[in-house]
């Protein structure tokens, strides 16, 4: 881990603020939340620039909590690493340095109100491509890798998913501009997904990153794996060893030699079955000439 990808992992999970208290100057706050088995991410940001990390949800999940001069450090370090919430920082850091002690309730209110503007505020402008550490932050704070079996081929359908809050969306769009994919509206927020089933398409997006990430760096090899032999139609072996990485990634110390095991129980010599859409299209093409 360094700075650049944990600037990545708080864009995905994390958050910037700052409190407001009658009879006080205002003071920083940054937080990063996280399953309880990945803390390994929390205690290097801590290590790096102080705070407490906390126990929610009956110790289920972790949150480091910085304010004040911890918080300043943090964002003045990794401001210019964030892709999405670089700019809120800044202007937070701006602001808090700017203000005096809130001295009403009125006072308290209208610096709330500021906050609250800067961030809602949109990005203006984007890198042409996501730094690789950053995406590799950010892929392990709000990415999922799966795959799906299809029951007439067998064959296997990898993909990785990111969920992405409304205001946040223009990292998975910078993703989508420079590897393709899906993005569409899930609930109150948005989803994308990249399908990875072509070899060619897994080589080059999970080569550009994949060697910097620490919580999925497992299945990134795996998949990997999988597409410099070849193919994917063996579906169930590797459904099977997705999910066997997704129950074990905070387990284990060597993902890369775990993921090299569970690529020696796949086939890749299963014969490619036959398509059948050219058939098909000119069935329809001659029901379109002779209508019953």
């Amino acid at each position: 881990m360094n700075e650049k990808y944990l600037a990545g992992f708080i864009d995905a999970d994390g958050h910037l603020s700052a409190r407001a208290r009658k009879g006080a100057r205002p003071d920083l706050e940054l937080s990063i939340a996280q399953r309880a088995e990945y803390r390994d991410v929390l205690d290097y940001a801590q290590r790096l620039f102080g705070g407490a990390i906390r126990e929610k949800f009956e110790g289920r999940n972790l949150e480091l909590q910085m304010r004040c001069g911890p918080a300043r450090k943090a964002m003045e370090r990794l401001k210019k690493y964030m892709v999405l919430k670089g700019h809120h920082a800044e202007q937070l850091l701006s602001l808090v340095k700017g203000s005096d002690i809130l001295r009403t309730d009125e006072d308290v209110r209208a610096f709330r109100e500021q906050v609250k503007v800067i961030r809602r505020q949109g990005i203006e402008t984007l890198p042409n491509f996501p730094p690789r550490a950053w995406l590799a932050g950010y892929v392990d704070g709000d990415g999922s890798f799966s795959a799906k079996v299809c029951s007439k081929t067998g064959y296997a359908y990898p993909k990785l998913a990111i969920l992405a809050a409304p205001n946040y969306t223009a990292g998975i769009e910078l993703i989508q501009k420079c590897f393709g994919g899906k993005i569409w509206q899930n609930g109150d927020n948005f989803q994308y997904s990249l399908h990875l089933s072509q070899p060619s398409k897994a080589k080059q997006f999970l080569g550009y990153f994949s060697k910097h990430l620490y919580v999925k760096k497992g299945q990134a090899y795996f998949l990997s794996g999988c597409a410099k032999a070849g193919n994917f139609r063996d579906g169930k072996a590797v459904n099977d060893a997705i999910k066997a990485l997704n129950a074990q990634q905070h387990r284990l110390s060597d993902p890369t030699s775990k993921a090299a095991t569970l690529i020696k129980t796949v086939n890749f010599d299963i014969q490619k079955k036959p398509c059948n859409w050219v058939g098909r299209d000119k069935m329809k093409r001659q029901s379109n000439l002779h209508p019953m």
